[in-house]
């Protein structure tokens, strides 16, 4: 976000030094320079001041699976009508425009003027930059299973035990019929085989228990803190502006993966 803020104060400041609308021409080079810098310093400081209230107030918000066109542009608007409004205050403060409505109304529109080329061109690049991080991944990924050395797990009864806090709900399954587990409230719902038919049992633990009952199984891996998964069963990657999602066999649900946990899926699968 440190970019973007820099990015977008950077071409204020160009733009009203070497353009001077509005009425900024007309003074000394330095004076014109200062309030230049300063409209800069506004906009550069507002973004980094928003963006660190709302991270706060709603780290959600920010969370790359949760990206969309659409929450940028919000956030987007948020910053330009506080820097309409910073922008007024200074403006009153070093040339007496009077504190009021319409002065509001039109210094937002100069801002929306000044700020619309450079904010759309950088969510224009953020959007591409995570499309083909994120394809580019997701096809490395997929290569990887098909170079994956073939696992003889499937080929044992291996027998899960996935505990509950309630004793008398324990699950007992074979590791070739696991194909995914995911959390549901103060639950885990546990997707597995029935004579080749996907079922979902619900056992109340927590997937970090479940994780650490299952560490010993080099193929059950947590991909997202709210799922792991049965490598198994994985088919292929997908990539997109939201991030990266899996796809298993025997279900027709994708799958979010973590960033933080895809060399070690990579790891696992060479």
């Amino acid at each position: 976000m440190t970019s973007f803020a820099a990015f977008v104060a950077g071409f204020v400041f160009l733009f009203l030094t070497f353009f001077q609308p509005f009425g900024l021409g007309g003074g000394d080079l330095v004076g014109l320079i200062k309030v230049t810098a300063t409209y800069g310093l506004i906009t550069f400081f507002t973004i980094m001041l928003a963006t660190l209230l709302i991270r706060t107030l709603f780290p959600a918000y920010f969370k790359e699976k949760h990206w969309t066109f659409g929450r940028e542009l919000v956030f987007t608007l948020l910053n330009i009508l506080l820097i309409g409004l910073f922008n007024t205050l200074y403006s009153n403060f070093k040339f007496s425009i009077g504190l009021n409505f319409n002065e509001f109304l039109l210094f937002l529109f100069y801002t929306i003027g000044v700020g619309f080329f450079p904010v759309v061109f950088f969510m224009f690049l953020k959007y591409t930059h995570l499309i083909r991080s994120n394809v580019h991944t997701a096809e490395d990924l997929s290569g990887s299973i098909s170079k994956a050395k073939p696992s003889t797990s499937l080929d044992q009864d291996i027998k899960l035990s996935i505990h509950s806090e309630l004793k008398k709900d324990d699950l007992e399954i074979f590791e070739r019929e696991l194909v995914y587990a995911e959390t549901a409230d103060n639950y885990i719902a546990v997707y597995h085989l029935i004579e080749g038919k996907l079922e979902k049992s619900m056992v109340r633990s927590t997937l970090g228990r479940l994780e650490t009952d299952l560490a010993d199984r080099p193929n059950l891996v947590r991909c997202h803190r709210a799922f792991l998964v049965n490598l198994e069963f994985l088919e292929s990657f997908k990539g997109n502006a939201q991030g990266l999602q899996l796809r298993l066999r025997n279900t027709p649900n994708e799958i979010p993966v973590s960033r933080n946990r895809v060399s070690k899926i990579k790891s696992m699968l060479e």
